[in-house]
């Protein structure tokens, strides 16, 4: 999966001044870490078979939508995804800007909102506790649900 090259979105580089050589060491670092928390979540298992099947993106919520439409260009650019060939990509997410959800729906199928408020500043705003999930609490959720554990 981390191994397929990097997808850029021009214009928001170049909004933020930034350059895809610049990224270039912060790209390798999080390759190293989607690497180690694949093997960390699924252990030995292979990937899931998804021909046919729905794909579902879930992010924590949505301010601007950058880094969803991101992560959605780069599922449908995915080799391993492509010759899969799922039956829809769908994105899900529990809170979102109005305006961002119908900006994110050329990038997916479907876009599944389940509260878009018309006060929408932040997407930490709409939790109680925004902090990041640790390893420990992914592998008791995936364990909690039913998925066989990674490696511990």
């Amino acid at each position: 999966m981390g191994d397929d090259p990097p997808l850029s979105d021009r214009h928001s580089l170049d909004m933020l001044g930034l350059s895809e050589d610049r990224l270039a060491p912060d790209m390798a670092r999080e390759r190293i870490e989607l690497h180690r928390r694949e093997l960390r979540y699924r252990g030995d298992r292979s990937r899931p078979e998804i021909k046919d099947r729905a794909v579902i993106l879930i992010d924590d919520g949505l301010a601007t939508g950058a880094t969803a439409r991101a992560a959605l260009r780069h599922l449908r650019h995915l080799r391993y995804l492509r010759r899969q060939g799922p039956a829809r990509l769908i994105l899900a997410v529990p809170v979102c800007a109005p305006d961002t959800a119908a900006a994110t729906r050329s990038e997916a199928d479907d876009v599944v909102c389940l509260h878009q408020p018309p006060d929408f500043l932040t997407v930490g705003q709409w939790y109680d506790d925004f902090d990041q999930a640790s390893d420990e609490e992914v592998m008791q959720a995936l364990h909690e649900h039913g998925a066989p554990a990674g490696r511990r």
